[in-house]
């Protein structure tokens, strides 16, 4: 519990000081730490002896077309075209991307769809990633988590994962993080 309280309640607290103070060089710092945050988990992972078989690339496989398939599914529900639906899933998890390319090509309306809905799912694997590895696994965290596996949720990942379940979820959010900004674009041109 205190996992996932900790991160939440920081990144409230930085909301509040954010209101207030203006520190234009932010998006630099966090790009840095995040640079040097993957850099310190693949120290570990090499002094812990990770290694990569090519199996663990069922899991951004298994998460693309479970994820896909969710997009498409769920179109008729929200009243949205397929390939729309499909395209805003396709972000897979990576808010930050989804809600501006959906936001050109869409408008507003639909990219805050967009950008909610991903950011939603980066946060549900954050409050829920002790919960989802204990019971259901690493495998499916990672795959919960998608795209964001490989930088803002691998701390997280690797608190409630061993050294080859967080090295998997990387790789998972590495090869996500390389389809989404490919494929967002490819479905909506459809």
């Amino acid at each position: 519990m205190p996992s996932s309280v900790i991160p939440l309640s920081l990144l409230a607290l930085g909301m509040i000081v954010g209101l207030f103070v203006k520190f234009p060089p932010a998006s630099i710092a966090i790009s840095i730490l995040l640079y040097i945050l993957i850099l310190l988990v693949g120290i570990v992972l090499g002094r812990e002896g990770a290694s990569l078989k090519i199996g663990d690339l069922k899991i951004p496989i298994l998460t693309l077309i479970g994820t896909l398939a969710s997009g498409i599914i769920i179109s008729p529900v929200v009243g949205l075209p397929v390939n729309v639906s499909a395209a805003i899933s396709a972000g897979l998890g990576w808010y930050t991307l989804a809600g501006p390319l959906i936001t050109k090509a869409c408008g507003a309306k639909i990219g805050i769809i967009a950008f909610i809905s991903n950011l939603l799912r980066e946060m549900i694997t954050l409050t829920m990633a002790r919960t989802i590895s204990e019971r259901i696994g690493c495998d499916s965290l990672a795959a919960s988590g998608a795209a964001p596996c490989m930088d803002t949720l691998l701390p997280f990942i690797a608190q409630v994962c061993d050294h080859n379940g967080t090295m998997k979820s990387f790789i998972s959010g590495l090869v996500l993080t390389i389809i989404a900004p490919l494929l967002i674009p490819l479905l909506l041109s459809l």
